[in-house]
């Protein structure tokens, strides 16, 4: 199982980095060129402190990496689980999706919550369509 996901992980490697430049990207139009709120910091949820737009932005790609990179070895586990891994795959990512998208909303302001939902479609549907073909590619074909 280690060496399937080490392989899916290297396949999808390409689709992560342009998932994560289009993170960035969104991050960076939404925070620094609309000036949207960013979200209050986690660690300090009984105080408004909000993270300074440009490391936001630029945590934003750290950010979708690790989310893709967590996304690959679930579908690999779901791999070994089941027959479709790609359907639970996009299954568990719109759920996580809704639910992320409703927490959101408590995240600081509406802009805030509004913000993060646009960001995480960003992430979430190209990761949805791209990270299983990747994955995909990976397998081995069976002879017959």
């Amino acid at each position: 199982m280690i060496e399937r996901t080490h392989q899916a992980l290297r396949a999808s490697s390409g689709s992560m980095l342009l998932i994560g430049f289009l993170a960035t990207g969104s991050a960076g139009l939404l925070t620094i060129g609309l000036r949207l709120d960013t979200p209050w910091a986690p660690w300090e949820r009984d105080v408004e402190v909000v993270f300074p737009a440009l490391w936001f932005t630029l945590a934003s790609f750290l950010a979708a990496l690790a989310a893709c990179a967590a996304g690959v070895v679930l579908h690999t586990v779901f791999g070994h689980i089941t027959a479709k891994p790609d359907g639970w795959w996009r299954c568990f990512g719109v759920v996580f999706l809704l639910v992320y998208g409703m927490h959101s909303m408590g995240s600081g302001t509406v802009e805030a919550g509004l913000m993060l939902n646009v960001l995480h479609l960003t992430v979430g549907i190209p990761a949805l369509v791209l990270l299983p073909r990747s994955i995909n590619r990976s397998r081995p074909v069976a002879s017959v």
